[in-house]
């Protein structure tokens, strides 16, 4: 039997990003002085309280934290980005999707070019991919958790996609 995966759109949250430049190692030790965290590396998230710290690329991240927090996480960032980087509100940039069951891998092994079933792709996993023309990053949150990260334009798109697929599957959304 099959722990059949749903997904939904999650409520408007603070999204920030996090870029460092020319001294990224003195930006990160100040960030593992203010959060008692390093950032993480290529392809990995963690969770701190309410946010969630994510590896978006080389030298930059996203920070999810819940709307109240906007304004004191992005001061705080910006202390730590000092001269080194910057820090920009991309709230409007990104929709996000919880998929939950322990069978989300079967929704994503649809239309993606990653190999969601790799054992390696476990909590703490980021993986950025299309699906069906569509950008999509992925964030295991947990063994029965995947968020997915989509521009808003897409979002409707993207859920009419899973839904199709989900019909065929069984899967309900």
């Amino acid at each position: 039997m099959t722990d059949v995966p749903r997904f939904h759109a999650v409520p408007p949250e603070t999204l920030l990003r996090l870029e460092l430049w020319a001294e990224p190692r003195a930006a990160q030790a100040r960030f593992k002085r203010a959060f008692d965290a390093a950032l993480p590396g290529p392809g990995q998230a963690f969770s701190a309280g309410a946010w969630r710290v994510i590896w978006r690329e080389p030298r930059a991240w996203m920070i999810r934290a819940p709307l109240v927090e906007r304004e004191a996480l992005a001061a705080r960032l910006a202390e730590i980005a000092g001269d080194d980087g910057a820090v920009t509100d991309i709230s409007g940039a990104a929709v996000r999707c919880a998929i939950r069951g322990r069978d989300w891998r079967i929704l994503l092994t649809h239309g993606g070019v990653f190999d969601a079933e790799d054992a390696d792709f476990r909590p703490g996993s980021v993986a950025g991919t299309v699906v069906e023309h569509m950008s999509v990053r992925f964030d295991v949150i947990a063994e029965d958790q995947v968020d997915a990260y989509v521009a808003p334009s897409f979002a409707h798109d993207l859920f009419g996609y899973w839904t199709s697929v989900a019909r065929r599957l069984e899967v309900r959304g």
